[in-house]
């Protein structure tokens, strides 16, 4: 028998319990032991009659299952930075394997977690930190081992691919795609780390990690979040040039460092992130030796992560039961080894620029002229006959759209600090990577 505790009895907590009793046969033959669950722990749920548990079967002290030698593997789903990083390094200390689906503290503690595992000879999985229901951990972990990989570039994040898609297919603004998300259940009440890009931040962290064979900090990664978008900038690139727009993370080789950066991107009509609509997630691997493979599935919801947990959970004491959990690290990881990083501004990528400017002569020259100065290379220009602002047609304001050949990040912010400055501009000009 391989003995469970399990912190944290919210959503996903309950559809664990969930699948591990409906599918108890088939779980049975594929670890060769039966899975008990030995503790509950929940400082703020007493009981959960879903699954039959009462008040008396939840502690509230964490220490108790810890402190349990009939407890192998603690299963953390509390979320959050602390008290899990405290739970999970004093369970790994106290000799027991860790599964959890907890991306922001891997993410800011990979370092510490991984290597306390390793003194300690336990494991820590983490399938349902990164991609709801989608094997991507065991798929870049183990399934693409033979292979150095090149490339990363993913959707990850549900609530922020949800607003998109409802920006785009119902021609509403931020604000209002925001509530439909809410409303739906894909949004928190607070959803600052999805729409800031923070939460694919985190899981980009974790998946450049493993990738590449050292830590790649939060801080390391460029981060824009989708709260700035206006509607006009997706109808006009979707008319006009045929875009999609979509929050991805990127993390891939450049000229011999690593670029890691998480922003809104302009994708062409047949690209095929575009089809990945609403709460579901891709992502995208290259290796040098299999190419590209794509993973694609439900990035959120109470039985997609449920169901990477209890897989965690299978895998984990398969190896349990046969005595060999922990002889070999789950995750490659050398401390010592430097990511050489590239600077955002060092990164190359193609633009969408829109301009907002004076319905007059010798002002797409001037814009031009300087993009040209700074080597930008223009691929497309684009000038519609009016714009409409909060709702009104002003004629003596239009848009340029121009798009660009792959130029150089910072030689093309400087470009465009400079045209902000020209009198005829009379906003903030929207700068939007694209990808191909």
């Amino acid at each position: 028998m391989i003995g469970l505790g399990l912190i944290g009895l919210g959503t996903v907590g309950v559809g664990t319990v969930k699948i591990i009793e409906k599918n108890k046969s088939q779980i049975l033959k594929r670890v060769g032991a039966e899975l008990s669950f030995i503790k509950f722990c929940d400082k703020f749920i007493k009981s959960r009659p879903e699954i039959g548990l009462s008040a008396k079967e939840i502690v509230s002290d964490y220490k108790k299952l810890l402190n349990d030698p009939s407890i192998d593997i603690i299963v953390e789903l509390i979320g959050g930075y602390e008290p899990a990083r405290t739970i999970i390094l004093e369970s790994l200390k106290a000799g027991k394997h860790v599964v959890t689906a907890n991306k922001a503290v891997l993410a800011k503690y990979w370092d510490e977690i991984f290597l306390t595992a390793q003194k300690y000879k336990k494991l820590v999985y983490f399938e349902a930190a990164v991609g709801g229901g989608i094997p991507i951990v065991q798929g870049l972990n183990e399934g693409l081992a033979a292979n150095q990989i090149k490339k990363i570039i993913g959707i990850l994040n549900g609530t922020t691919n949800f607003i998109l898609t409802k920006m785009t297919e119902k021609n509403i603004p931020f604000e209002e795609a925001l509530k439909q998300a809410q409303k739906s259940g894909f949004a928190e009440s607070n959803p600052a780390f999805d729409i800031e890009g923070i939460d694919t931040a985190h899981k980009l962290a974790i998946l450049s990690s493993i990738a590449f064979g050292g830590w790649i900090k939060i801080s390391d990664i460029f981060c824009e979040g989708i709260t700035g978008l206006n509607l006009m900038d997706i109808q006009l690139a979707q008319k006009e040039f045929g875009y999609g727009l979509k929050l991805l993370g990127i993390a891939k080789e450049n000229k011999g460092k690593i670029e890691v950066r998480v922003h809104p991107t302009f994708l062409p009509h047949n690209h095929p992130f575009l089809p990945v609509n609403d709460e579901y997630n891709a992502i995208l691997i290259v290796g040098d030796a299999v190419s590209d493979v794509m993973f694609y599935g439900k990035g959120a919801g109470q039985m997609a992560a449920a169901s990477a947990v209890v897989s965690d959970i299978i895998f984990l004491s398969r190896q349990v039961a046969e005595g060999t959990a922990g002889r070999l690290a789950y995750v490659t990881y050398d401390q010592k080894k430097k990511v050489h990083l590239l600077p955002q501004e060092q990164s190359n990528s193609k633009y969408y620029l829109r301009f907002m400017t004076e319905d007059k002569p010798g002002v797409l020259s001037k814009i031009t002229g300087i993009l040209g100065q700074y080597g930008v290379s223009i691929s497309s220009v684009y000038q519609p006959q009016t714009a409409e602002q909060n709702g009104e047609l002003k004629k003596e304001v239009v848009p340029i759209l121009l798009t660009t050949h792959l130029a150089e990040e910072g030689k093309v912010q400087k470009a465009v600090q400079e045209i902000n400055r020209l009198a005829a501009i009379k906003s903030k000009t929207v700068l939007i990577r694209i990808e191909e």
